[in-house]
């Protein structure tokens, strides 16, 4: 790994998150110095490897490249892209390693079934960085790339890979649903909801503006749930448990049987993804499921390359009370809580009614029950139109999925917001 761009990421993890990232840091410390001395300990004889590798380059090319595993999201999107782009450009070899840290070991494990990884790439790595001209043989991930686990060329889309479970697998979380009481064939619809539990402990507080009310969801999940549907509210630690009776509501965060496996089989192959924008969705991303963004902020940020509808949470400006326009929007896309304060923005979540509307509008999209009318159509349009032509939001999103989306409900109840 290039350790200059570590070096820059801890510093602004450590300016983001304050102190508690600090001592964090500091704690971690011990563990990364053993790590680099062994990097520099190896070097009599990795070093004479890089030289050969760089010699043989035109016959054979090697690459290194390395995942950050400690933020599901980024963990998944990047080995899925890694793995399409090895899968589109077999020639030579791609060798990767995991930081340490790793959030989910199941899909590590996947992970390692497809693509060559091994903790001795580090070392390699290591010496590819320090000598000069090594650009060729090094990956960067999307993380540490300028547009941050982004697919922007549409590759996922392009490409019908995707990592598998083995039938023990499979098996082994169906035993977990007939437990439930699911039957073969029912349809899962997931729920991320991310609340003030996560990332708790590391001081992300800046992030508070995307962490939402789970009681606001439960009528949607209710309504899902009376219609024949299984419904997970997944996620590892959450605040609250859902207080719901409804026996196919499960609360997966507080399953004494919640395992990895389950985390992402469920993610992978549920019929719909409800999410507020945070890790676990990448999984149903790169599995091409359908996906409903709510109360998702910034607007620029949205997934434009997958099959997913958007409703934002609605942006007023404190002197006026009007709702920001589209453009402002994307000129006011903060990624700090304390930026919409100091520009006199107050963040409105989204209330059960628009929640629950905006869901049944994807679920019959999905069902085939939705026909679009000329004036869906024209809405729909206007809002893409209206989106490339800014420049804010444009440069995040070249690649549009055809069924990609803004919530209609959400455009028909704010008629005004495009101009």
């Amino acid at each position: 790994m290039q350790p200059i761009i570590k070096m820059k990421q801890t510093i602004l993890h450590i300016r983001k998150g304050g102190w508690p990232v600090l001592i964090s840091t500091l704690i971690k410390l011990p563990y990364r110095l053993v790590l680099i001395i062994v990097d520099f300990l190896a070097l009599p004889i990795s070093i004479p490897i890089i030289i050969l590798i760089r010699i043989f380059k035109p016959i054979y090319h090697i690459r290194f490249g390395y995942f950050y595993g400690g933020r599901i999201g980024h963990f998944v999107f990047d080995t899925a892209m890694a793995a399409i782009i090895k899968r589109n450009n077999s020639e030579g070899a791609y060798l990767f390693y995991f930081l340490p840290n790793i959030s989910n070991q199941h899909w590590s494990k996947m992970v390692k079934r497809e693509l060559n990884v091994f903790y001795w790439v580090r070392l390699l790595d290591f010496a590819n960085s320090i000598i000069p001209g090594g650009e060729d043989h090094s990956i960067i991930p999307g993380l540490n790339q300028a547009y941050a686990s982004r697919d922007i060329n549409g590759l996922i889309y392009h490409s019908d890979f995707s990592f598998t479970f083995t039938n023990n697998e499979t098996e082994s979380v169906k035993k977990w649903l007939h437990a439930k009481g699911w039957n073969e064939g029912e349809k899962i619809i997931c729920f991320h909801i991310r609340d003030n539990e996560y990332l708790s402990t590391k001081n992300w507080r800046y992030h508070n503006y995307r962490n939402s009310d789970v009681k606001t969801y439960i009528p949607a999940m209710e309504l899902l749930a009376n219609k024949g549907y299984w419904v997970m509210r997944m996620g590892k630690k959450m605040h609250e448990p859902i207080k719901s009776s409804h026996t196919k509501i499960i609360d997966f965060p507080f399953d004494k049987n919640r395992n990895d496996l389950i985390d992402i089989w469920l993610c992978a192959n549920c019929e719909l993804m409800v999410t507020t924008g945070s890790g676990p969705d990448a999984i149903s991303d790169v599995y091409r499921r359908p996906i409903l963004h709510l109360n998702y902020l910034p607007i620029t940020d949205l997934h434009s390359w997958s099959n997913s509808h958007f409703y934002p949470k609605k942006l007023y400006w404190k002197e006026s009370g009007l709702l920001l326009s589209f453009e402002e929007y994307c000129q006011n896309n903060f990624f700090r809580s304390e930026n919409y304060e100091y520009f006199g923005i107050n963040i409105v979540d989204l209330n059960s009614k628009e929640i629950t509307d905006s869901v049944l509008e994807k679920i019959k999209i999905i069902e085939g029950k939705y026909i679009l009318s000329v004036e869906d159509n024209q809405l729909q349009n206007n809002f893409w139109d209206t989106a490339l032509k800014t420049k804010k939001f444009s440069e995040f999103n070249e690649f549009i999925h055809p069924d990609a989306g803004i919530s209609l409900s959400f455009l028909r109840s704010n008629p005004n917001w495009l101009n």
